[in-house]
């Protein structure tokens, strides 16, 4: 239960040594709360000023020696009075400064509830709380310039300015309905049309970066796959630039899946090392096969490596048959023994020697290609979310609905049903007619002290 009567603390600073920790509160009472525990009367403080005093414990201890900021209502993060502590940065007088706070009638706040107070108090909408999240939590440049620009309102400014169009195409429509002696003729009618037709291919662009969106947010896993001995586990050290698995010549070395993060090109990805395929009646063995099959079948990139010293075995040929060839870099290994004797059909081949690390900028290049649909700019606006991609596939959806009515001439009355309800889809990716389930849900996943 959202609970803004109570005024709420939490440590803002990750738990460990260092020089300074944050210590935040939020609530009408925070001053008077602050003003029980520090050695200066804070209710003549003023306010986006800092002041140098003590925190003191019940008997009049010296807790710490700390820095004091008011942010007053309105003009703060959350819209309430805000009070910051930076104290030193230790975890035990970080907790103990903490724990006095509490001491003196705050209430530890749960994950999120700072910023779902700012949303709740209107000094941010939804898209922008989610984007505090994804700021703190962004893996590589395009993640951390996606979140700003929707930090910054970019997101929500081009949801407003669809909700206008269709909220202008509803109102012509509704006035017409009310006023039918004034009816629309049809260059009229043919300007809605052509209205809709717009903007409904701005949403249907914009819905389309969800794919990007969600990899630049999230990163790239890649499965390093194909039958044994080819060369996988020499792959990984090689693009790690590190011993990470052991190579051998005997078969079947890798019986386990090995996972470790990279970054490459500026994105993050999750590399992983598979157990060769082949037929075995080993038991371990199988369970390593079974689960490479598994990895290489949730994996988003798949590098298949081919031994270029040798023919294609049976177990290459029937691997090959069961991977999506858009999402597959064919990789000949190996080629500081000899070129490839054969030829396979995939779109992405690209030829390397894992043990001489040559050709690996190819690879890298192949990799980057395969990853994004089209070139990423800093100043485009992505949808990172899968929450908002179904909430602008809803609207798109009514309004196609709306349009192709319109075009058949149906009464307004039951198209502007439909734009309303593409106008209520947009709402939800701004914040408005959402539930507190959802609300909870969403602001769940934040840190305690955001």
């Amino acid at each position: 239960m959202i609970n803004q009567k109570e005024t709420i603390a939490a440590i803002s600073t990750p738990i460990g040594e260092g020089a300074i920790s944050l210590v935040r509160l939020s609530g009408k009472d925070s001053i008077a709360i602050i003003n029980k525990k520090f050695s200066k009367d804070a209710t003549k403080f003023k306010d986006r000023t800092a002041y140098v005093g003590k925190i003191l414990d019940s008997k009049k201890n010296v807790v710490d020696e700390v820095i004091l900021t008011l942010f007053k209502t309105p003009n703060s993060f959350t819209g309430e009075d805000i009070v910051e502590i930076a104290c030193h940065g230790g975890r035990l007088i970080t907790q103990r400064v903490f724990e006095e706070v509490l001491n003196a009638g705050a209430k530890p706040s749960g994950p999120g509830e700072f910023t779902m107070r700012a949303f709740l108090n209107k000094k941010i909408d939804l898209t922008q709380a989610e984007a505090i999240q994804d700021l703190i939590s962004a893996k590589n440049k395009f993640a951390l310039k996606a979140a700003s620009n929707q930090l910054c309102g970019h997101l929500s400014h081009e949801i407003k300015k669809f909700q206008k169009v269709l909220i202008d195409i509803a109102a012509i429509m509704e006035v017409s309905l009310d006023f039918p002696e004034e009816g629309l003729d049809d260059i009229e009618t043919k300007s809605l049309i052509d209205d809709i037709k717009n903007v409904l291919n701005s949403m249907q662009e914009l819905s389309n970066t969800f794919e990007d969106g969600k990899i630049i947010k999230d990163g790239v896993s890649i499965c390093i796959a194909g039958s044994v001995n080819v060369g996988k586990s020499s792959l990984m050290n090689a693009i790690l630039k590190k011993d990470r698995a052991i190579v051998t010549n005997i078969s079947g070395t890798t019986r386990d899946v090995l996972k470790e993060d990279i970054k490459l090109n500026e994105m993050f990805y999750e590399l992983v090392d598979t157990a060769g395929i082949r037929k075995t009646t080993c038991a371990i063995e199988q369970e390593g096969i079974k689960r490479s099959k598994k990895e290489q079948k949730s994996a988003d990139i798949t590098l298949l490596v081919l031994d270029a010293s040798k023919k294609l075995s049976e177990d290459d040929l029937v691997f090959m048959k069961s991977l999506n060839r858009k999402k597959t870099i064919a990789i000949w290994n190996k080629i500081d023994i000899s070129d490839p004797q054969e030829k396979v059909d995939f779109e992405n081949v690209v030829k390397i020697s894992a043990k001489n690390r040559t050709g690996l900028d190819n690879l890298y290049k192949m990799i980057e290609k395969i990853t994004f649909k089209s070139k990423i700019s800093n100043d485009e606006i992505f949808i990172t979310k899968k929450r908002h991609k179904l909430a602008l596939d809803g609207a798109i959806s009514y309004l196609k609905k709306a349009l192709k009515d319109l075009e058949k001439s149906i009464s307004f009355e039951f198209i502007t049903i439909d734009i309303k309800s593409s106008l209520k889809e947009l709402s939800k990716i701004i914040g408005f007619d959402l539930t507190e389930d959802i609300l909870s849900s969403i602001f769940s996943n934040f840190c305690i002290g955001k």
